[in-house]
């Protein structure tokens, strides 16, 4: 009985931590879906969660503290002071985007990701004074060693993006946008401990940042897609691209180029058909006649629904982030970013790709297997897990130690003699065991 009350009230205690490692989950498998049709501007996913974060929140606010509390939410002074925090999440989603678009595979950008880990760890000393044992940081240096050989055996053995390659560039966006990630984490958590608003008010502010900061980067994200080299042209709102099924519509299209636009005319904005693909096939003549050249901030948005099943699980995702920060620290997340690895690996992506629908067969062209075959893989992506736990536990030892210490030194002598003997009496018991 006893027991059984006290494990169900663990599992409600950390429910924040699963919803976040399943949020995160299915949030990369859907990204990867709708990133693989063209017919649309990476960029706008960011404008457009940013948005609905914002309307969201303020509808929380408007329904839990009326409109006085609506107006606090909204005050000036406070919106600045998250503009900071705002601007980081606004870096971070376009950096990891952009990482997409330079042809980075999936599992690069998770494995290069970890590098999260670490980097909380050395931030945390600096922002909010943290210090971390030995055993600690051991453990996070097999965490990351382990992501990055899970990443780089499962980008030279298994899938990557459509005739793309992970460029040095793509890594170092990857990279940037963890630390981005990183430090606005860390700054989120001293700004929400360090103020007494509720969460929801300052989620407000958070995301009202991120919005004014995304739509700036619109036209800077597109330069840089149309930087020599760069074959995902299709970032740049104002190149048009053929839609609305952009690998359906290219398999008919004339080779114009090897970038995103290929198979549109650049002067007029029309779909090239190459006749000889098509010949006499009716089928093949409908496909062609369905297929359009187009552009502009809200290209795809009125034809693929996967985008907003995409949207939803961005604005999901940043919302249970916030509130796992403000209910744990971000060491918390660094380490329950290693489970979702092994959620996509073992079983969403063999799942996905059975999927009997258009947007995930254009995304993964076969059935992965299931369970993977591949034994190395499998036990390299284990590992991420068992670090991951391996840095809690001496976390929390770390802590106990630390508030021991701290009652022994408050009281008089004797009774820290007491402490030291109880503490010898209970390594003696532990060794005898």
């Amino acid at each position: 009985g006893k027991s059984f009350v006290s494990g169900l009230s663990g599992i409600c205690a950390y429910s924040v931590i699963i919803a976040y490692i399943l949020a995160d989950s299915f949030r990369s498998n859907i990204l990867y879906v709708v990133q693989a049709n063209r017919f649309f501007v990476p960029q706008t996913m960011a404008i457009a969660s940013a948005v609905c974060g914002v309307a969201f929140a303020s509808a929380m606010t408007l329904r839990s503290y009326g409109l006085q509390g609506l107006k606090s939410a909204w005050e000036p002074k406070k919106l600045q002071k998250f503009m900071v925090c705002g601007a980081l999440q606004a870096v971070t989603t376009s950096l990891s985007s952009m990482a997409y678009a330079l042809g980075t595979s999936p599992s690069m950008v998770v494995a290069l990701g970890k590098v999260y880990t670490p980097l909380v760890a050395i931030f945390s000393r600096w922002i909010l004074g943290k210090h971390f044992m030995w055993l600690e940081w051991f453990a996070l240096i097999i965490l990351t060693a382990a992501s990055f050989t899970f990443g780089l055996m499962q980008d030279l053995v298994g899938q990557s993006d459509r005739g793309g390659s992970t460029a040095l560039a793509g890594a170092l966006c990857v990279v940037a946008s963890a630390a981005s990630s990183c430090l606005m984490s860390l700054l989120m958590e001293k700004l929400l401990k360090g103020d007494s608003d509720p969460f929801i008010l300052q989620k407000v502010r958070l995301d009202f940042g991120s919005v004014l900061f995304s739509v700036a980067f619109l036209p800077v994200m597109g330069w840089l897609g149309t930087m020599p080299g760069n074959r995902r042209t299709d970032v740049a709102y104002w190149v048009p691209r053929a839609g609305p099924n952009y690998w359906g519509c290219q398999s008919l299209a004339m080779r114009t180029s090897h970038a995103s636009s290929n198979g549109c005319d650049l002067a007029t904005g029309e779909f090239l058909v190459n006749w000889t693909k098509v010949g006499n096939s009716t089928a093949l003549q409908q496909q062609a006649a369905e297929c359009i050249c187009g552009s502009g901030v809200g290209v795809g948005w009125g034809t693929n629904y996967m985008i907003y099943v995409g949207l939803a699980a961005v604005v999901f995702h940043s919302w249970i982030t916030g509130v796992l920060v403000s209910e744990f620290s971000s060491v918390y997340r660094a380490v329950a970013d290693g489970v979702p690895v092994v959620l996509i690996y073992f079983l969403l992506d063999p799942l996905f790709s059975r999927v009997p629908l258009a947007p995930f067969q254009v995304a993964y062209e076969s059935a992965l297997p299931f369970p993977p075959l591949d034994w190395a893989r499998d036990c390299i992506c284990l590992i991420l897990p068992l670090s991951g736990t391996t840095f809690s536990v001496a976390s929390s030892e770390m802590q106990k130690v630390a508030d021991l210490h701290v009652l022994c030194e408050e009281k008089d002598r004797p009774l820290a003699e007491q402490c030291n003997e109880s503490t010898d009496s209970d390594e003696e018991g532990s060794s005898v065991e």
